[in-house]
């Protein structure tokens, strides 16, 4: 199993929830691995029909006139390297890594192995979806889980869905590839971003 890696810096934001939300203090030195799905896969409906798993996907290759190489794991892996993971996380990083070899939701949320004797937190992206509602409103949506290993006590895991708009989204003709997939990959960053600002903020009492 191969891992670069990467480095880390800091900011915040907001989102959704799943799972017990768990809160690590910024004095805490922790490593941070992070790892991305196998590809997106798309969703969406019309007024008359639910269309089927990846039809748009396969829709927008065809309108490039070419294979589409959105968020390959190698991608996803580049684009969480912008962002201040430390911050959203709210630790201090001392090593940040990127595993490039994907994760599915099964292996994301079930039992894993503590990843060394330090403090640690895995941020692991099981899957990306690009998805359209009847009105043609168009959103990328992720599954995440965010599992910290404190140096001292028990595991904590966030997990949960978080989604960002993919406003003014076009992909009819060749011409329209470059806007399209900057879209797509900002649309990423910031479900990412959500998620990780989410996984920071202390449990509800």
């Amino acid at each position: 199993m191969k891992t670069i890696v990467i480095g880390g810096l800091a900011a915040a934001l907001s989102a959704t929830a799943l799972a017990s939300p768990a809160s690590a203090q910024a004095t805490d030195t922790c490593a941070i691995i992070v790892r991305p799905a196998a590809k997106p896969t798309s969703v969406g409906e019309d007024f008359d029909a639910v269309k089927r798993v990846d039809q748009d996907l396969r829709d927008y290759a065809a309108a490039a006139g070419k294979p589409l190489d959105w968020l390959t794991p190698e991608r996803q892996l580049a684009l969480i390297q912008q962002l201040p993971l430390a911050a959203l996380l709210q630790v201090n990083a001392g090593t940040i890594s990127a595993d490039p070899q994907p994760i599915t939701r099964q292996e994301a949320v079930g039992a894993r192995p503590r990843p060394g004797d330090g403090c640690a937190v895995e941020v692991l992206i099981p899957q990306v979806i690009l998805e359209r509602g009847g009105l043609a409103q168009r959103s990328l949506r992720i599954f995440g889980v965010v599992r910290r290993y404190p140096a001292a006590g028990e595991e904590k895991r966030f997990s949960g869905f978080t989604a960002a708009p993919m406003p003014g989204f076009k992909m009819k003709e060749p011409g329209d590839l470059p806007a399209a997939t900057s879209l797509v990959e900002t649309s990423f960053k910031q479900a990412v971003e959500k998620l990780l600002a989410s996984s920071s903020r202390p449990p509800k009492k």
